[in-house]
């Protein structure tokens, strides 16, 4: 071990005592040794109660952005399957940033001069409307359309929805462009403020919801603290009034976009080691992805990671959802883990992480729907692996499994199934629950949970983020014939096939819930 690493160690033990109190021990989700898997649980058990929190799960609210450039097709032999295993409600095409750049005609970006490089390079496999209505056949998903505005025009987005429609496809959502808030020289010279952006989404608004009646359009919206809209400091001020000027201008939008990414928080813990570390030969080697692994395995790391998602939801629910007027719904169009270096994407705190944003966006009645970025592509941000690269930019690189599910795939899977049949979702409360220590002082909740009511009768799901297995009893939520099924694995294990996920199942209304576990429970 040279001084760097020696000095990671020492600073971060330091950091790891201050949760030694909040039960963040054995992060990896070792159990203690002479106690077996089903042993090793508290010694009491948490009986479960219902919040005042409800929640309303419509018919349209979960799903995926479907930024398919880089493949595979839809018609891929059992990539429609393992889409439709994850109950997606919505899919989002053509996706992301490529939106401004789509042709639908052609399925592909068009030639423009401001077209990114690294697209031109993608090799042209078009993904066309034909391809969107089989995939929504194949899993039961509408679409939510991504119309282009900056290097389109009304009448040929218009004729898209023409053609959508006229093939079957359901045209309920519509969006009006993707971050035109961010500063690019693109975005700028086209929409100069949001209020020039407003006015003329107003006149889309309008042909849009005459021709298409009971059709919702949102409006781009700019999300606090966004790391997208910090790229251009040029242009922040044109970032930071985009909303309100939105909002003073636009007339009849449905809904208001955000994207809700966060980070990891890694890198605070390697940036409190690197102050202290002395000036060293061996250090000249060290890259910050090495420095962000080496933070990642420490005691206490996991612990400040799964604290972000609950601190950058309180950012969104207190700066994003205030603005919106009566009438305007929030549409997170897009959510995450944003992490460059590849450390913590497609490891199962990666899983853990994006179910937690999920059920999240409940606890606010204007969340209109919410969907994953993105359906496939590498660990960075996939649900479905779309080759055997898929860990290429990590660390500690392992050829993944094509067509399979990554950590947050699998942990969405669950939620998909919770959210399939609708109806009224309950928060859930834990008695004694565990508080854990994340970063700059805050806390959140070890247990986390919602039960809906639907028609066929009761779903209950609970995420342990904690480093202790936790028994409880589910008796006062649920009736008749209970089942249960659980996901799990050591925080740190990446996911590059299906059998880096351990399973576990039983009946009744006691539930064991492993260290690290998402948990969905049935019954009446």
């Amino acid at each position: 071990m040279n001084r760097f690493h020696q000095t990671i160690f020492s600073q971060l033990f330091l950091i790891a005592l201050l949760f030694t109190s909040t039960g963040c021990k054995g992060q990896a989700g070792k159990k203690p040794k002479n106690q077996s898997s089903n042993a090793a649980i508290t010694a009491s058990v948490i009986k479960v109660t219902t919040d005042k929190v409800t929640f309303q799960v419509n018919d349209h609210l979960n799903g995926f952005n479907a930024q398919m450039m880089r493949g595979p097709s839809w018609k891929t032999p059992g990539f429609a399957e393992k889409v439709a295993s994850l109950n997606p409600k919505l899919i989002r095409y053509p996706g992301g940033t490529v939106a401004s750049f789509w042709d639908w005609k052609t399925g592909w970006l068009m030639n423009v001069k401001t077209l990114k490089k690294e697209w031109s390079n993608i090799p042209k496999s078009p993904i066309l409307l034909d391809d969107l209505k089989f995939a929504c056949d194949q899993t039961g998903a509408n679409p939510v359309f991504v119309l282009n505005m900056v290097n389109s025009d009304l009448n040929y987005q218009m004729e898209m929805l023409r053609y959508a429609k006229s093939i079957g496809l359901k045209v309920a959502f519509v969006e009006l462009d993707n971050e035109l808030y961010i500063g690019e020289s693109y975005y700028v010279s086209r929409f100069p403020t949001g209020a020039s952006y407003a006015q003329e989404a107003n006149t889309w608004i309008e042909a849009i919801k005459k021709e298409f009646p009971g059709v919702k359009v949102a409006v781009v919206g700019y999300s606090s603290r966004e790391s997208a809209g910090q790229k251009e400091k040029k242009h922040q001020a044109r970032t930071d009034n985009w909303n309100s000027q939105v909002i003073q201008n636009v007339k009849n939008a449905d809904g208001m976009t955000f994207h809700v990414y966060g980070g990891s928080g890694l890198k605070f813990l390697a940036k409190a080691a690197a102050k202290a570390a002395p000036t060293d030969d061996d250090e000249d080697g060290v890259s910050p992805s090495e420095s962000y692994q080496a933070a990642f395995e420490k005691p206490g790391s996991v612990g400040i990671i799964l604290g972000n998602p609950f601190a950058r939801w309180n950012s969104a629910s207190t700066y994003d959802y205030k603005l919106l007027p009566p009438g305007m719904k929030a549409w997170i169009t897009e959510y995450n883990l944003f992490e460059k270096e590849g450390v913590v994407a497609g490891t199962w705190t990666h899983g853990l992480y994006a179910i937690s944003q999920t059920l999240m966006f409940m606890e606010n009645p204007l969340t209109e729907l919410f969907c994953y970025h993105n359906l496939t592509t590498s660990a960075q941000f996939a649900a479905i692996y779309n080759n055997a690269q898929g860990l290429d930019k990590a660390v500690k690189k392992q050829p993944t499994t094509p067509l399979t599910l990554t950590a947050p795939g699998h942990t969405l899977e669950l939620a998909g199934k919770f959210l399939k049949h609708g109806g009224t979702a309950t928060k859930l409360q834990f008695p004694g629950n565990p508080q854990l220590a994340a970063s700059r002082g805050q806390k959140y909740p070890a247990l986390n949970g919602w039960m809906v009511t639907h028609a066929k009768g009761k779903s209950v799901i609970v995420i342990n983020l904690s480093s202790e297995s936790k028994k409880i009893d589910c008796s006062g939520l649920l009736t008749g014939s209970i089942t249960w099924n659980q996901k799990y694995a050591g925080p740190l294990k990446q996911i590059a096939k299906d059998g880096d996920v351990k399973l576990a199942g039983g009946s009744g209304s006691m539930v064991n819930l492993e260290p690290y576990s998402v948990t969905l429970i049935e019954g009446n």
